[in-house]
């Protein structure tokens, strides 16, 4: 396996494994909190799952380049 394709494959597992946290986080954070716990939820999730879309466009361009 050449470099770029392990790179490609570290990247997919860091995708996949912040899309799964951010949508536990979601799930989790869905209960009856309060209002301060739940915006930190919600950020918690967003955050997490512009990581993975950031890594998922940079394992795409290394898969093209």
């Amino acid at each position: 396996m050449d470099t770029a394709t392990q790179w490609a494959l570290l990247l997919g597992v860091l995708t996949l494994a912040s899309w799964i946290a951010g949508g536990l986080a979601a799930v989790l954070g869905n209960g009856e909190f309060g209002q301060h716990r739940q915006r930190v939820v919600e950020y918690l999730s967003l955050g997490l799952s512009g990581i993975g879309l950031m890594s998922a466009i940079a394992m795409a361009a290394i898969l093209v380049i």
